[in-house]
């Protein structure tokens, strides 16, 4: 599955296809905070840039539809692609997965909700969703969506591609930071 953007001046720092699971979250993490901790200066970002890089990586664990999945024990490892990387103004978390039909209409729709909402909206409706109970279609706390658009600088930006002969969309996610 490509990316949304080649990566620009600046380099990747951490490119992942394959199987995810949550430890493979927990060990890239490690390797994102700690690029980060040698090459941005600001805590607050850095703290920004992990928080949405754990969601993105969460959201392919517990939502991506593709067909190629393990077992391991009681844990399903969904396979998608991670990328973080960085040019001159900016950093990039991106990922790529595949969703069923279902999904991809609530996702464009929630996203498309959250590109045209302020950071103060954002930030309100993420405050009353901490507050709220999940809907049962949700496999988390249900602000996933909400904590990224509130850590970004920039809208965040999505593709929707459904595949010929499946039900099955490429869903492709964007999360654009500037440098502080």
């Amino acid at each position: 599955m490509p990316l949304l953007t080649p990566p620009r001046q600046g380099g990747v720092a951490l490119s992942y296809t394959g199987f995810i699971s949550q430890q493979n979250i927990v060990s890239m993490g490690e390797v994102v905070r700690a690029w980060l901790d040698k090459n941005e200066p600001s805590a607050a970002l850095r703290r920004k840039l992990f928080s949405v890089f754990v969601e993105m990586g969460q959201n392919i664990v517990r939502y991506s539809s593709d067909e190629r999945f393990l077992h391991k024990g009681e844990e399903e490892l969904r396979y998608g692609s991670l990328c973080f990387h960085t040019d001159q103004a900016r950093y990039y978390l991106e990922t790529a997965n595949l969703v069923g039909p279902e999904a991809s209409s609530l996702l464009r729709a929630n996203l498309e909700v959250l590109r045209n909402m302020t950071q103060d909206e954002i930030k309100q409706a993420w405050k009353q969703g901490l507050r709220s109970e999940a809907p049962p279609t949700s496999k988390g706390a249900n602000i996933g969506l909400l904590t990224m658009a509130r850590d970004t600088s920039e809208p965040l930006e999505y593709r929707l591609h459904p595949l010929a002969a499946s039900p099955l969309s490429a869903f492709h996610l964007k999360a654009t930071f500037c440098h502080d």
